[in-house]
């Protein structure tokens, strides 16, 4: 995907809104009221992918659609991650301001639409609006703070909305499941709207980025590359169809029902509120993890470290998982995640500014929807390997079990969907079942430290890069008008 560079050359009014070309120390109330709505967007999209979790298998009931069960939980997977690359670009092109409002929009407009569907096909295409406006949203709020805040400083924001987005995802199937057992599951997806609305509220009036301007709207709209986004997300797409139809081969339903069984946190049996607690330990880790790593880069400018720590965390925490069985200890399990979480944390906020500091700050958009992509498809991925290896791994151990009517719900990947029925197997039946499933765990989990371990084998290869601590670029907040700073001096004097 190219882009013309032939823009503008920008006015003296607009060389004077260039914000940040000196230093950033001097962050407003703008400032933190647009981190304030970037931290409420983060929180909104994270909570509506994960809130879905407990809400589906209802959903699907009421529809009659446990046929299309797979397309009613991706198609928003689907969406977000195809379309991130695409408003990297039109973010050059037209700014930030307005694909961020776009994207909140259409992320309302979207769970709107689900809450309210009737059938299979409104819900989907509910969701695939949902999906089209959570990967903007997504990728800008990452994109925004690295245009508000020099190379060295944005890790430690970048952990502070990686917060707020992970207690959406820690909160949105504990609300899920609350709402599907008090209420309506549509009330899942409406719970988005005064939420878009408060963050509308905030940005609307405060989210004023500069941006250089094309001579006329028509050659904005020539800029975009639509071949090469059409090839792009079509190839894209059709790669995600080909990982979920997987799921339909190995009928474990959806990629998101995987998460709980791999992590290894549902016990089988556990209820939606009991799953949301049992992985509170990597979350309540991951997030002060991450934040640490941002504040240690933003005192010392080295990401290195931080990434050798974090995967070597990681790997051992693989290791002591492969370890578990029935008999493991919650206290023993909670510490395993708990290393997880902080393996996870450590280079999850600094790996965006190491890759930027070898770039300029021309090419932050780029280089911010590329990761974001990376992110969000790598997650799909990471669901869609260990589902293989499980399924593989059941298959080979089958012939352990004695009873023929256990083996046959087992093979061909029906071991996921059958996971909450093994607690109505009893005597030497449910102890080959669950040595079964204890098998194929741990090979799931040498898996996962065999990548952890690649991850921390390239550490050495990265090229350790000073991080600059000033910000030249042409998409930082606009300088208030003097008659808002008028007001703002008034207010002042009030207090």
């Amino acid at each position: 995907m190219t882009v013309s560079s032939a823009v503008e050359p920008p006015t003296a009014a607009d060389s004077q809104q260039l914000a940040g070309t000196d230093s950033t120390s001097n962050k407003g109330v703008q400032f933190w009221l647009v981190f304030l709505g970037l931290c409420f967007a983060g929180f909104v999209a994270a909570t509506d992918s994960t809130i879905i979790f407990t809400a589906l298998p209802t959903i699907a009931n009421d529809f009659g659609g446990q046929s299309q069960y797979v397309w009613l939980g991706n198609a928003y997977v689907f969406a977000s991650t195809a379309i991130q690359p695409l408003y990297g670009q039109v973010s050059n092109i037209f700014g930030r301001r307005y694909p961020m409002l776009m994207s909140v929009a259409l992320f309302a407009l979207g769970s709107g639409i689900a809450g309210g569907a009737n059938s299979t096909a409104m819900f989907i295409s509910g969701r695939l609006v949902q999906g089209l406006g959570a990967g903007g949203m997504i990728m800008l709020i990452d994109l925004i703070v690295c245009d508000l805040l020099p190379l060295r400083e944005r890790s430690t924001y970048l952990g502070t909305v990686l917060g707020a987005c992970a207690v959406g995802s820690v909160l949105g199937p504990v609300i899920g499941g609350a709402i599907v057992t008090r209420s309506t599951w549509r009330w899942a997806f409406w719970i988005n709207l005064p939420v878009c609305a408060l963050t509308l509220a905030v940005m609307v009036p405060f989210l004023r980025i500069s941006s250089r301007r094309s001579p006329s709207w028509v050659h904005s709209v020539s800029r975009i590359d639509y071949l090469g986004n059409t090839v792009f997300v079509g190839s894209i797409t059709s790669i995600l169809i080909g990982l979920v139809q997987g799921g339909v081969v190995y009928p474990w339903k959806s990629w998101q029902t995987i998460l709980p069984i791999v992590l290894g946190f549902s016990q089988l049996s556990a209820s939606a509120l009991t799953s949301g607690l049992n992985i509170l330990p990597i979350n309540a880790f991951m997030i002060p993890s991450g934040a640490v790593a941002g504040a240690i880069l933003t005192k010392t400018g080295r990401y290195k470290p931080l990434h050798w720590a974090g995967f070597g965390v990681l790997a051992i925490s693989c290791g002591l998982f492969s370890t578990m069985s029935s008999s493991t200890s919650t206290i023993a399990w909670a510490w395993f995640e708990i290393l997880a979480g902080i393996g996870i944390g450590l280079p999850l906020t600094t790996q965006l500014p190491a890759v930027q500091a070898v770039l300029s700050e021309s090419d932050t958009a780029i280089s911010t929807s590329t990761y974001s992509f990376v992110r969000s498809f790598g997650f799909v991925w990471g669901a869609t390997i260990p589902s293989i290896v499980f399924n593989s791994r059941v298959d080979a151990m089958l012939g352990s079990i004695t009873d023929t009517k256990v083996r046959a719900a087992l093979a061909g990947g029906g071991a996921y969907s059958y996971a909450l029925s093994v607690k109505d197997i009893t005597d030497q039946t449910l102890q080959q079942t669950l040595e079964v499933y204890r098998e194929a765990m741990r090979v799931v989990w040498f898996v996962g430290l065999a990548f952890a371990l690649v991850g921390f084998l390239l550490v050495f290869a990265e090229k350790h890069v000073e991080m600059r601590v000033t910000l030249e670029t042409e998409f930082g907040l606009k300088q208030a008008k003097p008659a808002e700073k008028q007001i703002t001096n008034k207010s002042k004097e009030g207090a």
